[in-house]
């Protein structure tokens, strides 16, 4: 029987071939071989079961995107444990209720993280472990030392081959707090395999350059699982990720394969010269994803670049794309076709198919497809199970996904917004509810509202409607100071960056706003 544990795949099966010594991993100032990273993946093994970890319990890890991060996400599923890696610009709302949801008996955070989760863990019902990873020039204080359990980690563990879920990525795609989403090693293979039998095989020649963080299913596909899993080398960037940062990267790595959101092209679009050299000049395949990609933006990054970018669509439940373009086959402004092994239908309110050139609700049926989201395991004849969810995961293994699309009479899929008015920024989703209870929190708001619009490039961005309280002006002085407000008091991709002012929100005959009109043209 073929093992079931993700890191044979990714490490193991390579050392059998040979390829200790091919680079794997690298940051801007150091790197390491397959040989290495393997060893690196035991010792953190072995240090967690010495923490007690075992199969099934949960391990989170908000941490930079380093080496130190990949080495312990893959030595938690080593052991049979779920990963958990948590976004390191979350909020104590958020990191509360995923802390809450996921109940890890381990927590692994970098030393600049430490203060906020602190406060969070203490107040759990059951605390878990803070093990603190290192951060030059930061005292660890009363916290356990990661690097001093590496360094006495004893004999590394065997290897689990359990089929139970390996990975918990959270997602917010719908309303409410994020959800967990639990996948097994199986679904992370599945997901690879028709990634790279439909739209792109990577080989142990590319080099490829992820700019997404490795929290979220996009970017941990990747950067880590399907590099890995080919035997390619992956680069990793811990700093914030910024054009200067990427423009360095990339001349110093000359990556063959780039991933990035639509936001990021953009701004590599803006920042880059005209004099200076083709950043893209050693890239053979480039491709796009967490948030619509505008024909207009498609084709100003194709005239400056020379690129032919591959957007694709997926979501955290399905783990990864399960629509895209494919080289030679592309529709600037679509979302691709599905791709091979998953059904894709649109269905109206009701869950009855609409026709071409009718927008519908997007249904996803396939092999990473999840089964439900992840919940605090109930007892039942058969042992622990998570509870289902029958709102987003349906009979036959369908997942309603919320998002709305329309197909057009070839066959190419097109994003027209989320159902329950959620729309992503630079990758990440904002609700609408938060950024209004912010604005009216600030005296000058009466009302407001707030949708998602575009930007020059076409890209996703939030923009609040404003009915002004009496007494204050209404000018360019006082939106900038209310895109301000938000910034400072909820995660900064979620401010306004417009602000319009208005007499007063449309409202149906209920009271309520409908901001459907305020899209209107």
């Amino acid at each position: 029987m073929r093992s079931r544990n993700l890191t044979r795949g990714l490490l193991d099966d390579h050392l059998a071939r040979g390829h200790e010594s091919s680079l794997a991993l690298v940051e801007p100032a150091r790197s390491w071989t397959y040989g290495e990273l393997a060893r690196q993946v035991e010792r953190a093994a072995a240090a967690l079961v010495e923490l007690g970890v075992g199969p099934g319990d949960r391990v989170a890890l908000m941490m930079h995107d380093t080496l130190e991060l990949a080495a312990a996400l893959l030595g938690v599923a080593r052991i049979g444990a779920m990963a958990a890696p948590l976004s390191t610009l979350l909020r104590l709302s958020d990191l509360r209720a995923i802390l809450h949801d996921a109940r890890p008996s381990v927590v692994l955070v970098h030393a600049d993280l430490v203060t906020l989760l602190d406060e969070v863990c203490e107040e759990l019902p059951s605390p878990p472990r803070l093990v603190v990873v290192s951060v030059a020039n930061l005292p660890m204080g009363d916290f356990t030392d990661w690097a001093l359990l590496l360094a006495q980690a004893k004999a590394p563990p065997e290897l689990d081959d359990s089929d139970v879920p390996t990975l918990l990525l959270y997602s917010a795609g719908s309303s409410g707090p994020p959800k967990g989403v639990p996948h097994t090693a199986a679904e992370v293979k599945a997901a690879g395999a028709a990634f790279t039998r439909s739209v792109l095989a990577l080989t142990g020649d590319d080099r490829v350059f992820t700019a997404s963080r490795l929290f979220s299913a996009f970017g941990l596909g990747s950067a880590l699982l399907f590099p890995l899993a080919a035997g390619a080398s992956s680069y990793l960037l811990p700093s914030r990720i910024r054009p200067r940062n990427v423009f360095a990267a990339m001349a110093a790595f000359r990556p063959t394969v780039f991933f990035a959101a639509p936001s990021l092209y953009a701004q590599l679009l803006h920042d880059h010269s005209a004099e200076a050299a083709n950043p893209f000049s050693s890239v053979r395949a480039t491709i796009s994803g967490t948030e619509p990609l505008a024909a207009e933006l498609w084709r100003r990054l194709h005239d400056t670049f020379d690129i032919e970018i591959l957007h694709g669509f997926g979501s955290t439940e399905a783990l990864y794309f399960f629509l895209c373009a494919r080289p030679g086959m592309i529709r600037p402004g679509s979302a691709g076709r599905p791709i091979d092994g998953y059904q894709v239908r649109l269905v109206d309110e009701k869950g009855q198919p609409v026709g071409v050139e009718e927008i519908g609700l997007l249904e996803v049926c396939g092999p990473s497809v999840a089964r439900s989201y992840w919940r605090p395991p109930v007892a039942t004849s058969s042992g622990l199970r998570p509870v289902p969810t029958s709102r987003v995961f349906r009979d036959g293994g369908w997942l309603h996904t919320g998002d709305r699309f329309m197909v057009d009479a070839e066959g190419w899929y097109h994003h027209t917004g989320r159902a329950d008015d959620l729309f992503k920024v630079s990758g990440k989703w904002v609700v609408p509810s938060e950024v209004e209870a912010t604005l009216l929190a600030h005296p000058a708001v009466w009302e407001c509202a707030v949708i998602g619009g575009t930007d020059s490039n076409g890209l996703r961005i939030p923009v609040a409607y404003v009915v002004p309280n009496i007494g204050y002006p209404v000018d360019d002085r006082l939106g900038r100071e209310l895109m301000e407000f938000v910034k400072q008091e909820i995660a900064p991709y979620k401010y306004p960056r417009r602000v319009e002012f208005v007499s007063e929100l449309p409202k149906n005959d209920k009271g309520a706003v409908q901001r459907w009109r305020l899209r209107l043209p």
